[in-house]
């Protein structure tokens, strides 16, 4: 990982930064790297224009548009590996449309669907009825996740730097916080998704504990747009997104 010449931080309409904007425009300061702010319109109609070795932070249309300036399109988004299917403790699938997925709902009263062609075009949720209003927008014909709803009675996020799990965090969202998870658990995941070079080099993983004690994986993110969670540091935050940012964009050639 190399110092960025510049952090590109979103900033909303009236000018304010998000919680995770601010941590990491605080962190570029304390390393001494410039912090350019600019909101969204700005990135997508070029009005900021990118150097190649700075870093950029914000939302999901936001990150696209600063790799779209690069000439990189966003990764595919995978937050089930293949290789960890045996942690997911429920049935989870891809299905070709939202509109197979109801069908299926129909049949099977409730289920947790999400979309699966981009990065989160609907919030994904424990669906009862197909025309549930929070489908509202939602094209029929794309395709989604579908699982079996599961109670976790908490759940927790490993921030990973290059294959190490820097730090676990509790996601501060309802639960039990004294239900901690099994740590052996988080770490042979990851180190199952290194060995099979399937985890980036920056990235979040989400788990959690279930009724019964046993820890399941959530699903995993990769290392940009993502929460940081109560207590992270802010040298973990940055270290997961610079790595990520500078993998992503390692084949634009530099002088």
């Amino acid at each position: 990982m190399h110092r960025p010449t510049s952090l590109v931080v979103q900033i909303s309409g009236t000018g304010k930064l998000g919680r995770e904007e601010a941590l990491m425009a605080n962190m570029a300061h304390e390393l001494g790297v410039p912090v350019i702010e600019a909101t969204e319109k700005q990135l997508e109609r070029r009005k900021i224009n990118l150097d190649k070795d700075a870093v950029a932070v914000g939302s999901v249309p936001f990150v696209r548009s600063a790799l779209g300036q690069l000439g990189i399109c966003l990764p595919m988004h995978t937050p089930y590996p293949p290789e960890l299917e045996g942690i997911l403790h429920r049935r989870v699938a891809k299905v070709r449309s939202l509109r197979e997925a109801k069908a299926m709902l129909e049949i099977r009263g409730r289920l947790f669907i999400k979309p699966a062609d981009g990065w989160k075009r609907f919030t994904g949720f424990v669906a009862e009825f197909g025309d549930d209003y929070r489908f509202s927008g939602a094209s029929s014909s794309k395709p989604v996740w579908v699982s079996d709803p599961v109670h976790f009675v908490s759940e927790w996020r490993a921030y990973v730097v290059e294959g190490d799990v820097r730090e676990v965090r509790y996601a501060d969202h309802g639960g039990d916080r004294d239900r901690e998870p099994d740590l052996s658990v988080i770490t042979a995941a990851v180190a199952t998704l290194t060995a099979a070079a399937r985890g980036p080099n920056g990235y979040v993983i989400d788990f959690g504990v279930l009724e019964n004690g046993e820890t399941a994986l959530i699903e995993m993110n990769d290392g940009f747009s993502f929460g940081a969670y109560d207590g992270v540091k802010p040298s973990t935050y940055w270290d997961v997104t610079v790595n990520r940012w500078q993998e992503l964009t390692s084949q634009i050639k530099r002088d």
